[in-house]
């Protein structure tokens, strides 16, 4: 099964989702898992190196794709269990060659003005590649949330701005915390730093959310309706 985990806009934690995604399916669900690093900063690649400094921490493989991936794409499938990809914030070859195959699309957006203003893009770049890979699962997930209540109306309003485009968005989100932060500089993910803590939970229900497909059937690209981003 081929991950993706892309979009357009840089900063909202896609290279954070793909390596706790990548160590939750290999240390909880026992899985053979290789991580594709297709961003040029190498962020996952860094990554990797920091865990295979520490021989406490489950092995996880890693290679570097650019360009036209596809056929890669296919023939490392064969050998893996979950295929879990890493694509930098831009549209770019290798985004929309890993969107021609993916199994399960996630893209990361913050509830800010400037990552929902990519939204009608990113609608457009899927449904031309849903014309040739019509049985992928795609869907928004809202990251790095304020915690404060008085924000929670920030968090509804990104959502609303993602479905008004006819595009299925995660219930599951994640919020602000320095866990995942300190547990991506040691090379581990929030699952293996603090196993029961609220930072592994999030990516737990947000995974499962997204593999369940609960959202495939009801996957249609509507017109854009005229929802105004939040600042």
């Amino acid at each position: 099964m081929i991950i993706l985990v892309g979009g357009e806009k840089g900063g909202s934690g896609k290279s954070c989702l793909a390596q706790n995604i990548a160590v939750y399916l290999r240390t909880e669900k026992g899985a053979k898992v290789l991580m594709v690093d297709c961003d040029p900063q190498r962020t996952t690649s860094d990554w990797i190196q920091e865990r295979k400094a520490n021989p406490r921490l489950a092995e996880i493989n890693c290679v570097q794709l650019y360009g036209k991936i596809r056929n890669e794409l296919l023939s490392l499938r064969q050998h893996y269990d979950y295929v879990v990809i890493d694509c930098g914030g831009q549209d770019n070859l290798a985004l929309r060659s890993s969107m021609a195959v993916a199994d399960h699309i996630l893209i990361p957006l913050r509830p800010k003005r400037r990552d929902l203003k990519t939204v009608p893009h990113m609608e457009d770049i899927l449904s031309t590649c849903k014309m040739v890979n019509p049985k992928m699962n795609a869907a928004f997930v809202i990251t790095q949330c304020p915690s404060l209540p008085s924000l929670a109306s920030r968090i509804l309003e990104a959502k609303e701005v993602c479905r008004s485009f006819g595009i299925p968005v995660l219930n599951a989100v994640t919020f602000s915390r320095n866990m995942y932060d300190d547990s991506e500089e040691s090379g581990q993910s929030v699952i293996e730093s603090e196993p029961e803590g609220k930072a592994a939970t999030e990516i737990r229900t947000l995974f499962e959310e997204l593999l369940a497909g609960k959202m495939e059937d009801a996957y249609e690209f509507a017109q854009p309706k005229k929802v105004e981003a939040i600042s």
